[in-house]
């Protein structure tokens, strides 16, 4: 079934109010925002509040919240401590993304666990100490031409010795860390960063005024422009739009990309200057949230738009703002909705479902915790939107795009939202220790969405590998191997829940393998083997697996060996017409199933993958689908709140004493 007959059979589900009181109760307006807002901002009619870039606060933008972790007023900033920045710039960073203090684990900011250990730096010299470095302003992170004379280290920022001041015996003793990387520790082997840094007139063109860092790599005889994220070249001179506002790389073709910020002309606001109209409650209303939502078979999203304090698509370290493909999904899905006309919609009061855009991969990574993340940004929407606490966050999703997806989140983040994830372990009294639902594992499939990974090795070739095979009938005699893997195994039975284990144990023992290549570790022609195969055995790793993905753009039958997993789109999907599930306990006569199927019912699979790949590729350019599956599987958890299959499970003030 597509996600367009979907769309058609979703019963109808009307607000409480009905869809003629918008007039009534609902006006087209705009809240003003101080006067000189869009001179670095741009105004959000709908708050009345200036949006600002990353770092910088006030009415107007004017207060620059993090000044001292710029160089100069042309650098846009960055909590990274790859290069070595003033220890105020640390702690300031230390109290935008860890509000439960120095425990870093709990940090929204997956790479301030580094911070502990950090060392840093403050204008001063060795003749005044401490006392004269206290007595000089320290709003900069310009690194001085002779930094043995114009600076004093320090071990790490004071509040890791639980001070809010600096003293001498927290001086950085170990001469080895000094004028380098941050991120140095010579006793650690993993953490060798030994680059020294430099100020900036030592590099092209001072970088463009400090658009990067001048930066020393061990080993090379000259520094060189570390640019910052939205900024390249030799000198930083270049503009980097497509990593900086992946999510709207030319702001919506009216505002200007800077660093992960789009500035927009007056009159348009939002994250990628899509924004143009604002709805308000009529003045005359009572103080009930308005219901205009209409059927679902015109079924509304709408994107809060998040200040940067809350979500920002930020650098984690300099220089590293790129993030694997892999992880990348939510990034598409934002963009396609950025400038989806059908279902986007700037009326929250009309929208069926709220998408709260929270990044969590810039601040988490694929293996951190998101619950810190996730939880700061939810309560920042329960505070300043009514529409979460109408529903108690049963109508709102949030990506978590991670390798275990929503696996880590606590037991009420688990049971509020929408989870939008590419690992969907469904499973109760699951032995991984990490998990704080015991009850149902990672996922509940009738609120949560589980959608492919991102992917682009292979998606090139998708659709002439399809164009062929249906031409064919789905026959492909070229596949002449029966079943294809390459890749990790790993020990014991956390990874892949034992399955790479022991499809590798079983059938290096077996005597009859004709057909079979498992190969542990990676090789340079996968590819090949992929296309010369009928079956590719698509496993999960230590969380979500890339392999089905790889499968359906290869035209490669999915062989799926994960007990107690969803695949993407699986209760609207049907997958036994294209791929072999098997359980884990089936793996001893898995060579006997595969040679089970004729050459018929292979090529009947494989014309089956023709109608389905799509939905597993999410570029545009490639054709893909993945974006309108995606929305089809929200619109069907409309249905499903709508019909009183899930809601939120705990009143709010229950899920207040817990957070406590």
């Amino acid at each position: 079934m597509g996600p367009w007959i979907l769309v058609l059979l979703l019963y109808p589900w009307l607000g409480a109010s009905g869809r003629h009181l918008l007039s009534a109760e609902v006006v087209v307006g705009r809240k003003p925002c101080a006067s000189g807002c869009g001179t670095r901002g741009n105004c959000n009619y709908e708050t009345g509040r200036c949006e600002c870039p990353w770092g910088w606060d006030g009415d107007t933008c004017e207060v620059d919240y993090l000044v001292a972790c710029r160089q100069t007023p042309d650098d846009p900033g960055s909590c990274g401590n790859s290069f070595p920045k003033n220890c105020e710039c640390y702690r300031a960073c230390l109290k935008l993304y860890c509000q439960y203090g120095t425990d870093t684990n709990r940090c929204r900011h997956h790479w301030l666990r580094y911070f502990a250990g950090s060392a840093c730096w403050l204008y001063g010299n060795n003749e005044t100490g401490t006392a004269g470095a206290l007595a000089r302003p320290q709003n900069s992170s310009l690194y001085p031409e002779h930094p043995e004379k114009e600076t004093i280290w320090y071990d790490q920022i004071p509040d890791f010795f639980n001070s809010d001041t600096y003293t001498e015996d927290m001086r950085l003793k170990d001469p080895r860390r000094m004028y380098v990387s941050s991120m140095h520790r010579p006793d650690i082997f993993h953490m060798q960063w030994n680059h020294t840094a430099h100020a900036l007139s030592h590099c092209p063109n001072q970088c463009s005024n400090g658009r990067g860092n001048c930066f020393q790599w061990q080993g090379e005889q000259e520094p060189r422009c570390m640019c910052r994220m939205g900024w390249n070249g030799t000198d930083c001179s270049g503009v980097e739009t497509d990593l900086a506002c992946s999510f709207a790389p030319t702001c919506g073709g009216v505002g200007q990309c800077l660093s992960g910020f789009c500035k927009c002309p007056e009159g348009r606001w939002g994250w990628g200057c899509h924004r143009a109209t604002a709805h308000l409650p009529a003045p005359e209303q009572p103080h009930q949230v308005p219901d205009f939502r209409p059927p679902l078979s015109r079924f509304k999203i709408y994107m809060y738009d998040l200040p940067w304090r809350v979500s920002f698509p930020h650098e984690a370290f300099e220089w590293t703002y790129g993030r694997d493909e892999i992880y990348r999904a939510d990034e598409y899905f934002l963009q396609s909705f950025l400038t989806d006309t059908v279902v986007r919609t700037e009326n929250a009061y009309e929208a069926n479902l709220f998408y709260v855009p929270a990044l969590n991969f810039y601040y988490a990574s694929n293996v951190g915790d998101a619950g810190p993340q996730t939880e700061f940004v939810l309560d920042y929407v329960r505070h300043t939107w009514p529409f979460y606490n109408r529903s108690g966050g049963a109508d709102h999703f949030v990506f978590i795009p991670g390798d275990r997806g929503a696996c880590g989140l606590q037991r009420w983040l688990m049971d509020d939202v929408i989870k939008v994830v590419h690992f969907g372990l469904q499973h109760k009294d699951h032995p991984w220790e990490d998990l704080h639902n015991k009850d149902y594992g990672c996922l509940q499939l009738k609120r949560d969405v589980v959608v492919p990974p991102s992917d682009e090795v292979f998606v090139d070739q998708a659709r002439d590998i399809y164009r062929d095979l249906v031409a064919n009938g789905g026959r492909d005699p070229s596949r002449t191997k029966l079943l294809v893997f390459a890749g990790g195994v790993g020990d014991g039975t956390v990874y892949s829940g034992g399955t790479r284990q022991m499809v590798f144990r079983m059938l290096k023992n077996a005597t009859s393998t004709e057909g079979v290549e498992l190969i542990e570790g990676r090789v340079h022609d996968y590819h090949t083997r992929l296309r010369a195969s009928k079956f590719c055995f698509a496993p999960y790793g230590f969380g979500f697996g890339i392999r089905l993905v790889q499968a359906m753009q290869t035209g490669c039958i999915p062989l799926v060996i994960q007990d107690h997993v969803y695949q993407p789109f699986e209760d609207t999907m049907p997958y036994e017409e294209f791929s072999v599930r098997l359980p884990l306990r089936d793996v001893p006569r898995l060579v006997d199933v595969l040679r089970s199927y004729s050459d018929d019912e292979l090529a009947r699979m494989r014309l089956a993958m023709a109608k389905y790949y799509r939905a597993f590729i999410w570029y545009r350019e490639d054709d893909g689908m993945a974006y309108e599956w995606t929305l089809a599987a929200l619109q069907q958890r409309a249905y499903h709140l709508a019909s009183g299959l899930f809601g939120s499970s705990a009143s709010l003030a229950g899920r207040t004493r817990a957070r406590r």
